[in-house]
């Protein structure tokens, strides 16, 4: 599932200078697509999780040390539209012609796409509360146990779309862009060169591997609860089909963007706040 990728969520949240950028201009096309994906509200979900939990990387970077003056960081900067522009700038629209962009749109404007956008984005709004998530992990090992043919499917629409390994990818990214951004705000002794933060990201991936899986199945089961068998084979056919494969991938890249310019931002800011005071 796209949103998938909100799993590094913990490092996404603006920061550094605000951000003037003039927005890209996208074609109508892929503009009405965004807007039968729920890209507006997917945003708003980034923002809201985002905001919480950059506030919270205070107590695990600097305690103490940044109370109000950080919060307004994450508050101002952390905007619907930094969000946007990014997530525009980094968008392969040069990968999706109109027709596949108007075929995709007609998926998801039609009544079984409109209840898959609204069970997702309900879903991972609801799932950025850890109370939720553990909810939601406790009935994927119970559906797990009881080996419920529902899982099968829910595999096939994974390794379909590549869920897990574009999602393990957005959160290497998204750490590597993060402790660049550390190294360059002055948060060590000296920089430290960027094959060396490669390989300790590395070092995190069969971990990040073990909690996307999780994630994913847990996410999926409450998505698409209402869905019937038949209307989620109706979705994994739409994934194996170019337009399908297509809208996984340009949308991915566009949230690949976001994440890791974000995670960057937020490490330098960060980086101010653990050397001393911000000015």
């Amino acid at each position: 599932m796209l949103r998938a990728i909100c799993l590094s969520v913990s490092l996404v949240v603006g920061a550094g200078p605000a951000l003037a950028q003039s927005p890209v201009a996208l074609r109508e096309t892929t503009l009405a697509m965004l807007d039968a994906i729920g890209m507006e509200q997917s945003i708003n979900i980034m923002v809201q999780a985002g905001v919480r939990d950059g506030r919270g990387l205070e107590d695990d970077l600097f305690p103490g040390r940044g109370g109000a003056a950080w919060g307004n960081v994450v508050d101002r900067l952390y905007a619907h539209d930094t969000l946007r522009g990014f997530f525009y700038e980094g968008f392969p629209e040069d990968r999706l012609s109109e027709d596949r962009a108007a075929e995709i749109t007609a998926f998801f404007s039609s009544d079984l796409g409109e209840r898959i956008v609204e069970g997702e984005l309900t879903a991972w709004e609801a799932i950025t509360d850890q109370a939720v998530e553990d909810a939601a992990n406790e009935v994927y090992f119970q559906q797990l146990a009881e080996a419920n043919p529902r899982l099968e499917l829910l595999e096939r629409f994974t390794e379909v779309n590549g869920f897990v390994d574009f999602n393990v990818m957005g959160a290497l990214n998204a750490n590597f862009a993060f402790l660049r951004g550390m190294s360059d705000g002055g948060a060590y002794e000296r920089p430290i060169p960027e094959d060396m933060i490669l390989t300790q990201v590395w070092q995190g991936e069969p971990e990040i591997r073990e909690d996307t899986i999780l994630w994913l199945y847990s996410f999926q089961l409450m998505a698409y609860a209402d869905l019937s068998d038949e209307e989620l084979e109706a979705y994994i056919a739409f994934s194996e089909s170019d337009a399908g494969q297509l809208y996984n991938s340009t949308v991915f890249a566009g949230y690949d963007a976001v994440f890791s310019e974000m995670s960057y931002r937020l490490g330098n800011a960060a980086a101010v706040f653990m050397t001393g005071e911000p000015t």
